[in-house]
């Protein structure tokens, strides 16, 4: 907030923001759009008077996503979805479309799942959603303490580019990596060398494109 409110006062332009809470930040953007062009990108404010998004479909990724899951489970199973927080838009539609898709449902980018809750369906059970409010080691101990509670877990999902590699770590050092199957979410150096290595079934990688 205040960087973007120093930019205002210095008479830029224009700004491109990613929004990491847009309900809370909107009248700080919407002072912005008054002063300047604003463009969002990656995560969306949508109530926001930006010109465009650019982006991908994030709920149409997150189901990109579960098709990745059921492709490397066709039989089904336990699933644990970890991402840094559930506030940004891209998150939240990420994590919905992907559990759409697990449980075989209509699209709906409204819908929204408590994250606390268990929710099962088509074969597939998600124990829950684990966020980490950008802390590392807090996203890397959500990932050990998943692997010691759920032990039939038989997937992870991880959807912030971080969010991958640390759950390849946690595996490994619990002797599991390779036996739980992990999709990812963007291309970090561990995540590529995970797909080469056989520990992470795929990735999904954003090719943006731009709509209001």
């Amino acid at each position: 907030k205040r960087i973007l409110e120093d930019l205002v006062v210095r008479g830029v332009d224009a700004m491109a923001v990613s929004p990491i809470d847009p309900a809370n930040q909107t009248d700080t953007l919407n002072n912005v759009a008054r002063r300047a062009l604003l463009v969002t990108h990656d995560s969306d404010a949508p109530e926001s008077p930006r010109l465009c998004y650019i982006g991908v479909d994030n709920y149409e990724a997150g189901r990109m996503c579960g098709r990745l899951v059921r492709e490397a489970l066709p039989d089904g199973g336990e699933i644990a979805i970890f991402v840094g927080r559930l506030e940004q838009d891209n998150a939240r539609r990420r994590r919905q479309g992907l559990i759409d898709e697990l449980l075989g449902r209509d699209s709906n980018p409204d819908r929204f799942d408590p994250p606390g809750a268990t929710v099962s369906g088509n074969g597939f059970t998600v124990v829950g959603t684990f966020t980490d409010q950008f802390d590392r080691a807090k996203a890397k101990a959500n990932v050990e303490d998943v692997i010691a509670r759920y032990p039939n877990l038989d997937g992870m999902a991880g959807l912030f580019e971080y969010n991958p590699p640390l759950m390849l770590e946690a595996l490994e050092r619990a002797g599991k990596a390779g036996t739980i199957e992990v999709v990812a979410f963007d291309e970090a150096p561990e995540t590529l060398e995970g797909i080469r290595k056989g520990t992470v079934h795929a990735t999904v990688v954003q090719d943006p494109y731009m709509y209001g």
